[in-house]
């Protein structure tokens, strides 16, 4: 395939031929003569680094096929590398002998419970985001389950130095969570995690604090039945909340949501940002889809006002979204004489929708509570990786079969974009890193002879190789988009906030991150883990050079987690 002017112009499209090729165009450099080479000289070159979108799919979609699809095919910024952890994503029971099988337990749909599912998955995702190369922009985007894989990650991330050192390197994207503080299912029922049986199916609880040192935006659909669960026993709440997990988290769910909605609900808390969508009720989508049909559905429609009010009397909407609430068999009282005080509201706006045949449900502003109470977690321990010969072999041919899978996707993405006229967001310019470049010195009959150590891409050395890879192309992009709709957030290097709408102010201080000294990071080629290139010839951008005696001895410290070995 040809390359076009524009795309030679492109600095992503120069950062990636760069990353890939500069090893071999440098070493492959003249030699004149066949005397041994002087004394070497080791000096410094500026590589770009290609920033990384790492996806993990939900349930039953192990291999992350839909996740560029999403807010209408913008879920990934423009010009990222982007590329799936493929893991079993499934909600099953463990099955004997056949579960553990060795080699085969964390292929794609391989039976496994809820709880063990997303613990292999966040073994992988973790051992993924260790070998990413020092300095880049990383986002990891979950969806349904895999944003209960990224939530493990991100907590686990929040205890290693080595990574709070670099916390502005790394963003969250969670769609869909089940772990979401005030709404999640798995969050609502915390206190049922000791139940026999229950317990040990579900991973009933967050894994972490809801708050962390990384910039995170948790997106959810109203009535979205995994992440926005009653807080209160009412019948038919509980059947709405059901039916929307068929609606707003599945099909379309958040494929055909505008990620700016104008008339969403952001709260940032610290570094996290939750975005709502405000929807009509699922459970009168059926009678909607067949009004739809005849062009009655202002009839439907003018139904949802009044039931609106008596689904609503179980959430609190205006409760910090960042404190876990706990789901609860009975409805306070002042809940349900306010209900009782909105209905003739509810009666009027019915009437008008009769008359109008216009509708667009709202929701109230949460207020974000001046304390923090500590977050009710449970234990999430992430899976150790088998790192057998046989483990590695089915497990790179599922990375390769994912990779060609999600090529195939990607374009799906691009027709949603025209359907429904968004763009994904513009990424941000390539980090930039240090090289090694050795030059040998010429004798009286010998030329001189270049070797260069680079700085890894995600596409040339990760464990889950780019999904452009695949098919050995280096990443395109066109050229890119104006972003929209981003929110007044606090600053950080490299790659802005996540464009949720409009989040309110700020009004409490981020979690505790920790006092870690700062790391240096080598950017050399032949380094194989995030976390253990501290004896490399150049360090991160901003750390100090007198920290690597302290990098050190964190990487020894971290040797027994196999979460994160040393690729």
């Amino acid at each position: 395939m040809g390359v076009n002017s524009t795309q030679l112009q492109s600095p992503r499209w120069t950062a990636t031929v760069l990353a890939r090729g500069v090893a071999v165009s440098i070493a492959a450099a003249t030699v004149v003569g066949v005397s041994a080479p002087g004394a070497p000289i080791v000096s410094q070159a500026a590589v770009q680094l290609v920033n990384t979108t790492i996806g993990v799919g939900g349930s039953f979609d192990p291999l992350g096929l839909s996740i560029p699809l999403f807010f209408y095919g913008t879920t990934v910024p423009q010009g990222d590398s982007f590329h799936v952890v493929p893991y079993p994503g499934q909600i099953n029971v463990e099955w004997p002998i056949i579960s553990a099988l060795p080699g085969l337990s964390g292929v794609p749909y391989w039976p496994h419970s809820l709880k063990q599912s997303e613990r292999i998955g966040a073994g992988y995702l973790e051992q993924d985001i260790a070998k990413q190369a020092p300095g880049q922009k990383i986002t990891i985007l979950g969806m349904s389950q895999g944003a209960q894989v990224a939530e493990i990650a991100r907590a686990d991330m929040a205890k290693d130095p080595a990574y709070l050192a670099h916390a502005g390197d790394y963003t969250f994207t969670l769609i869909g969570d089940p772990y979401q503080p005030n709404g999640g299912i798995l969050s609502r029922f915390t206190s049922w995690s000791r139940m026999p049986i229950l317990g040990d199916l579900f991973p009933l609880g967050r894994p972490g604090p809801s708050d962390s040192p990384f910039q995170t935006t948790v997106y959810q659909n109203q009535y979205d039945g995994f992440a926005d669960f009653p807080a209160y026993f009412n019948p038919l709440a509980v059947v709405n909340a059901l039916l929307g997990i068929m609606f707003e988290h599945v099909l379309p769910g958040y494929a055909l949501e505008p990620k700016t909605s104008p008339n969403s609900v952001s709260t940032t808390v610290g570094n996290t940002t939750y975005v709502t969508f405000p929807q009509r009720l699922p459970l009168l989508a059926p009678l909607r889809l067949a009004a739809s049909l005849i062009g009655a559905q202002r009839l439907v429609d003018a139904m949802d006002p009044v039931l609106r009010v008596i689904i609503e009397s179980a959430y609190d909407r205006t409760a910090d979204p960042s404190q876990v609430k706990q789901f609860s068999w009975t409805t306070p009282q002042a809940k349900i004489s306010a209900a009782l005080k909105e209905l003739p509201g509810a009666f009027a706006q019915s009437m008008q929708i009769l008359r109008t045949g216009r509708y667009t449900p709202t929701l109230p502003q949460p207020v974000v509570d001046a304390t923090e109470p500590a977050t009710p977690t449970t234990e999430h321990p992430a899976k150790s990786v088998d790192n057998s010969p046989l483990a590695k072999a089915i497990r790179q041919s599922v990375v390769n079969l994912t990779a060609a899978l999600t090529n195939i996707t990607r374009p799906v993405a691009k027709v949603l974009q025209v359907v429904g006229g968004q763009k994904p967001t513009s990424a941000t310019p390539p980090s930039n890193a240090v090289a090694s470049v050795t030059t040998l010195q010429p004798s009286p009959s010998t030329g001189s002879r270049l070797s260069v150590t680079a700085p890894r891409t995600a596409q040339a050395t990760s464990g889950e190789p780019d999904s452009n890879a695949a098919s050995g192309a280096a990443a395109a992009p066109s050229a890119p988009a104006a972003s929209k709709g981003k929110p007044a957030k606090r600053a950080r290097s490299g790659r802005p906030a996540p464009d949720a709408v409009a989040p309110v102010r700020q009004t409490r201080d981020h979690a505790d991150t920790g006092a870690a000294p700062n790391s240096p990071t080598a950017a050399t080629a032949k380094a194989g883990d995030r976390r253990s290139e501290s004896a490399g010839t150049a360090t991160k951008p901003g750390a100090p050079a007198g920290a690597k005696a302290d990098h050190a001895k964190a990487d020894h410290a971290q040797s027994g987690k196999s979460a994160r070995p040393a690729a």
